[in-house]
């Protein structure tokens, strides 16, 4: 099922035009390692050859390349850049310890606050390995371990990439949010598996997702005159799953897919479901706290007072 999914989102995103890794607009940009070091992207992409690949706790097949991961650190760790970029998205560096200490890695592992690297990647879906020539090209994406990633790694590690072409990211835009001047706006941030992909590894977050839906749901019913919008994180999400989600759910409000990752990028919603409401373009609530809503009916009923005057 995972292997179809991210086979999908594969051929659904993948961009027709070339990014060079040092036009990424990572000049200025810092991680920092689970213990404490710093490291400068500036002085790694384009001076060394780097292997970044993009992972979260509660991923299975995440979790299952472990052992890849590490392997491949101990064989290329002294020639190749190697980074375990945790998503930062409803994850905890409780959590991304327990994960180091469960595989005994000693690969290095940043987590991409802000989902910088997310969107500067163009990821869509985990995991994600991202491999980077000396030189700065993009030599290899992909979700899957595969004997190409293999060969590459290779290459890469011995410097000699030869005539391999370089991959495209798409950077194309995705769509806006309608933040209407004369209507407050209420924005639902959710994706469209976490109620069954985390029911076994993350029950608790499966049951939040479920929930929030219902009482949101419940609420836009109630309070039907203010603008509302749902956004779908794009991670292993679709025109298809978009609906499925819909159907599922019976939303009755305005829904759409994240598809260029602007949205949750923009308003650094690490966490989902997130409710944000915005008046006169401006955000002036947030929550993802959803086990008693009736702070988020405050904020909404005095959101429909001020529009009714």
């Amino acid at each position: 099922m995972i292997k179809l999914i991210l086979s999908f989102i594969l051929t659904m995103f993948i961009g027709s035009h070339c990014v060079n890794a040092e036009n990424l607009n990572l000049s200025t940009t810092t991680v920092k390692t689970l213990d404490g070091k710093s490291i400068k992207l500036a002085e790694i992409i384009g001076t060394k050859p780097v292997y970044l690949k993009f992972w979260a706790t509660w991923c299975i097949p995440c979790r299952e390349q472990m052992p890849h991961l590490q392997h491949s650190y101990d064989q290329f760790g002294n020639k190749i850049v190697i980074l375990a970029v945790n998503l930062d998205i409803n994850d905890s560096q409780d959590a991304v310890k327990i994960t180091q200490q469960e595989f005994q890695l000693s690969v290095p592992i940043v987590i991409d606050k802000g989902q910088v690297l997310s969107q500067a990647f163009d990821l869509n879906a985990t995991p994600y390995h991202v491999l980077i020539s000396k030189d700065g090209k993009i030599i290899h994406t992909g979700h899957d371990v595969t004997k190409e990633l293999d060969d590459r790694l290779k290459l890469l590690a011995e410097n000699q990439i030869g005539n391999i072409q370089e991959v495209a990211l798409n950077k194309a835009g995705g769509h806006k949010l309608n933040l209407v001047d004369t209507n407050p706006t209420v924005v639902f941030f959710t994706s469209a598996w976490c109620d069954w992909y985390l029911e076994k590894s993350r029950p608790h977050m499966s049951n939040t997702c479920v929930a929030a839906q219902k009482k949101i749901n419940t609420l836009f019913a109630k309070y039907s005159s203010l603008n509302w919008q749902g956004v779908l994180t794009r991670l292993w999400t679709g025109e298809k799953e978009l609906n499925e989600y819909k159907k599922k759910f019976n939303v009755a409000f305005a829904m759409s897919v994240d598809t260029a990752n602007t949205h949750f990028f923009n308003y650094q919603v690490d966490t989902f479901p997130t409710l944000i409401a915005f008046k006169d373009g401006k955000e002036i609530f947030r929550t993802d706290e959803f086990s008693d809503t009736k702070h988020i009916q405050d904020q909404l009923e005095s959101l429909t007072t001020a529009q009714a005057k």
